[in-house]
């Protein structure tokens, strides 16, 4: 099990989200250039609505050509902007097969008798592109920076992505609101305070 700590800004235009990830006071904390990567990520729920109901994520996204199956809790986080959840993966490029490797990594147990009798079935998605680097701050933290730019998808409609995810690698989860904050008044970002699964199923139980 992994423990996700990130924050998510939101980026009024792709032109903004470039000048961020090139901006030149971040990149001097880079020691590698970008990686640039198509991610498709396909979500999934139990027919009732299980695992929403429990704010439950069920992934499988291509990163790139590699599949990655994720499960992760809710959101156990009381601070605004931030994003602190359990998370399990597994390189497994069928959803059903993946359950039990997941919960073998000790995902709830809760998920197999979830699912038992009710099998999955896609309810929403994202295709993006994905431009992230690692950043070595001061005093050891370590942030993957990443810009996300593409679209979600639900019931049949459509939203755009535009959006830099900050994630804590290592080291005190304290660093990330300031540089937040920086880059907010600098470039004119907000906080975004719904996962990429969030938005795009609200766009399809508007439509169910």
């Amino acid at each position: 099990m992994a423990t996700e700590i990130e924050m998510k800004l939101g980026v009024p235009d792709k032109a903004t989200l470039d000048n961020v990830l090139s901006d030149t006071e971040l990149l001097q904390y880079a020691k590698d250039d970008y990686v640039t990567r198509r991610m498709v990520s396909t979500y999934y729920d139990t027919p009732d609505n299980m695992l929403h109901q429990r704010k439950w994520t069920l992934r499988l996204r291509d990163e790139g050509g590699r599949p990655v199956v994720a499960f992760k809790t809710a959101n156990r986080s009381d601070a605004a902007g931030f994003f602190t959840r359990s998370e399990w993966q597994c390189a497994i490029d069928n959803i059903e097969d993946a359950i039990p490797v997941l919960i073998a990594q000790g995902a709830p147990r809760e998920l197999k008798s979830i699912l038992k009798g009710k099998g999955l079935v896609s309810c929403c998605s994202a295709d993006f592109e994905r431009r992230s680097v690692c950043l070595y701050m001061d005093e050891g933290v370590r942030i993957e920076m990443a810009g996300d730019y593409g679209v979600l998808s639900g019931g049949g409609k459509e939203q755009p992505i535009c959006e830099l995810e900050l994630e804590l690698l290592y080291g005190d989860a304290g660093s990330l609101p300031p540089l937040c904050q920086q880059l907010i008044a600098q470039y004119g970002l907000r906080e975004e305070k719904r996962s990429k699964y969030e938005r795009a199923r609200s766009l399809a139980l508007e439509t169910e």
